[in-house]
């Protein structure tokens, strides 16, 4: 029966397992790489200096008056680039160099050498952080320094700096604005004055016509025709009123003067005059007429009777000389509108025509430089009147000392611990990659196109020794096992064990298997034919004196140089020792050894050759090759998977038949794909607990039972 040879695996995208497998793997590497970044970190936190951070906030609002002095000042409801652009101001050279020189940094700083102000403005604003609050008018100043009073006279310093910063700009921008406008009203006076002259000399030149020393202008016209109409209206108005007045007696007027005139004289008079009938009227019930009382209160009402009416005459007399003023105001006003109309026509004819329009010119320039005047005395009054566009909402205090800010001692190991085991597992992984060794089963059957006949897991020992784990011992059963279904049925077990390199346990494993072939009952052989570096006789206690190399040199017969062991049913020829070795290395390939092997294969069931390195030296290729089957063993993660590539091709190459390969020294705990078979394994090998039995009296005690594999042999070792 042909060996076994798996078909290539195809390629497979990596699992989550593949990446866990690498890292608990390695994960020594990552634990030290954590640990390592993380005392630094903390090492480094713990003796850097504490830096304090002192704040403050300030308000910030577009330039306006506290107090709107003429009319109510536009402000736009709101500005996306205002508070941005103030953010960038205070950062700006404008105010932190005040705030510098104000507190003396370059000096603080420098020491005796006192720091340039470029470098010292650098040094500032990197410990300055300004910050505004979205949807406010909010701006927050910190500041972070070794000091902590330093970072709040820092602070503090920056908000009046910038405060003073906005009053001076707007009072400076003032300031430009009225010097400017002083300048131009001064221009427009001169050139007011220039234009009254030319207007004056005109005149005189022309004889223009003028009305009360007034300017004769199309206003002046119409200012007179105002006051004549008004004049007329109150001319007819006292004339009805007059006439109205002149058509009622004494007696009627005495009625109605009080919703004519208010006057408080004729009121007393009428009230005295009703109280003393009312007083008449009660005095005649009890006296006669003839009695000094009723002829004295008689008397009393004449008199004010009379005094009522020289009232009312004199009042009658007041109107008609108020209508004859307003007649004869009416006749002022018409004669001088008349004139001023006639003034006018002339002044509008083609003679004047130059007049005219040089008093317009100065009519426009007087009016431009009253203006020009009223604006001044308004920006100068406003300029007066306070503003707050910068008000301090919270002044930065001194912190305490144990309020720093900077290092955080738990931010910066927690994040030293996730860098540590960031950096750790990228290490591991960058091993990973340069790591070509075998990893897993897969590695084996997807690059050599082998079976895996066995698994060893590591810290294996001798089963010939006392202590061997029943483990190892099931995995070298597992071998045996699939090394029988694995050679042709009617061949005998004659196998060479090689490696591609030194080291890889390959002398350890034909000794173990010698063990197990053993106790199934079989003759086995071991033949030690690594001539240079023999090491299989110590494993299974035998003599080098004599063994291989005196066989093949002619001093010794076969049966001389086989050795009993003492592991039961197994006998070994050792390599031996001294000059024949020199002399029996070229005889390896001679048909010596191919009697040799002839021979031994007629006396026992089971012949195990250990050769060297396949890669080191012809040797092995040769012995493989006269042999017939060939078992590779392969150490987990210690060579280059190319060195066994190389290895299977060398065997192939010289005619020697691979029946598979074991992977020797395994780390199961670190692998899920070993794990998980010896985990198995183990529990399989458990038995179960017995329920207790009820003890009889007449029954007698049963042998312990000793543990047992199915071929019949104690786990022990022993039959």
């Amino acid at each position: 029966m042909d060996p076994i040879t798996p078909p290539a695996a195809p390629e497979s995208r990596l699992h989550f397992l593949d990446y866990w497998r690498v890292i608990k793997t390695r994960k020594v590497i990552v634990f030290l790489v954590f640990l390592l970044v993380v005392l630094t970190v903390f090492t480094l936190t713990l003796f850097k200096p504490k830096i304090y951070m002192a704040s403050t906030r300030i308000k910030v609002e577009q330039e306006r008056p506290s107090v709107e002095v003429f009319q109510p000042t536009i402000v736009p409801s709101y500005d996306p680039y205002f508070l941005r652009t103030q953010y960038e101001i205070i950062q700006s050279q404008k105010i932190l160099y005040p705030v510098i020189e104000r507190l003396g940094l370059q000096k603080i700083w420098g020491g005796d050498t006192p720091l340039p102000m470029e470098i010292a403005f650098a040094v500032l604003k990197g410990e300055l952080i300004v910050r505004p609050y979205r949807d406010t008018s909010l701006i927050e100043i910190d500041v972070q320094s070794p000091d902590g009073r330093q970072a709040a006279a820092i602070a503090n310093t920056i908000a009046e700096v910038f405060e003073s910063d906005r009053l001076e700009v707007k009072r400076q921008q003032t300031q430009k604005g009225l010097d400017k406008l002083r300048d131009e009203a001064a221009q427009q006076e001169e050139r007011l004055h220039r234009a009254q002259e030319k207007v004056e000399k005109l005149r005189r030149e022309l004889d223009v016509p003028v009305i009360n020393n007034a300017k004769l202008t199309d206003q002046t016209l119409s200012q007179l025709e105002q006051r004549l109409t008004a004049a007329r209206d109150d001319l007819v108005t006292r004339e009805v009123s007059l006439k109205e007045i002149n058509k009622l007696s004494l007696r009627e007027l005495r009625n109605t003067i009080n919703t004519l005139i208010q006057d408080t004289t004729v009121q007393t008079l009428l009230q005295n005059l009703t109280d003393i009938d009312t007083k008449l009227e009660a005095m005649k019930e009890d006296y006669g007429p003839d009695h000094p009382a009723v002829r004295q209160a008689m008397a009393t009402r004449d008199k004010l009777e009379q005094q009522l009416d020289e009232r009312l005459d004199g009042i009658k007399r007041a109107y008609a000389i108020n209508y004859q003023v307003a007649k004869v105001r009416v006749e002022e006003l018409q004669k001088q509108f008349d004139d001023a109309k006639n003034a006018n026509l002339v002044v509008e004819s083609e003679q004047y025509l130059p007049f005219t329009n040089a008093q317009r010119e100065e009519d426009l320039e007087e009016r431009l430089y009253e203006a020009v005047k009223s604006r001044i005395q308004q920006a100068s009054i406003e300029m007066q009147v306070p503003r707050s566009p910068v008000e301090v909402i919270d002044r930065a205090e001194v912190p305490l000392p144990q309020a720093y800010v900077s290092p955080k001692m738990w931010l910066n190991v927690s994040i030293g611990a996730v860098l540590g085991l960031l950096l750790g597992v990228a290490l591991t992984f960058f091993i990973e990659f340069l790591d070509t060794s075998v990893k897993k089963v897969e590695d084996v059957e997807h690059y050599l196109r082998l079976p895996v006949l066995g698994v060893v897991g590591q810290q294996a020992s001798l089963l010939n020794s006392a202590e061997f784990s029943a483990v190892h011992l099931e995995a070298y059963r597992m071998l045996r096992t699939n090394i029988e279904f694995a050679k042709p049925p009617s061949a005998i077990t004659s196998l060479c064990v090689l490696s591609a390199g030194a080291g890889e346990g390959k002398s350890f494993t034909i000794a173990n298997l010698a063990y197990v072939y053993a106790q199934q009952g079989g003759r086995v052989l071991v033949v030690d034919s690594d001539l240079r570096r023999p090491g299989v006789h110590r494993y299974l206690g035998a003599s080098d004196d004599f063994g291989l190399a005196d066989y093949l040199s002619g001093t010794k017969t076969v049966q001389e140089v086989i050795q009993s062991t003492s592991t039961p049913n197994v006998s070994v020829i050792a390599s031996g020792t001294g000059s024949t070795v020199r002399e029996a290395l070229p005889l390896l390939t001679s048909r010596r050894m191919a009697e040799l092997i002839d021979l031994v294969s007629q006396q026992f069931d089971v012949i195990l050759y250990d050769t060297p390195p396949i890669l080191g030296v012809s040797d092995a290729a040769i012995i493989a090759r006269e042999v017939g089957l060939a078992l590779l063993v392969i150490q987990h993660r210690r060579y280059p998977r190319n060195m066994a590539q190389r290895a299977v091709q060398v065997i192939q190459n010289a005619g020697g038949k691979l029946l598979g390969a074991v992977v020797n020294s395994v780390q199961i705990g670190q692998d899920e794909t070993y794990y998980y078979y010896h985990d198995q394994l183990e529990h399989y090998q458990q038995r179960p607990a017995r329920k207790t039995q009820p003890v009889v009296a007449e029954s007698v005690a049963a042998p312990k039972p000793r543990k047992s594999d199915g071929d019949g042999f104690d786990l022990s070792g022993k039959y």
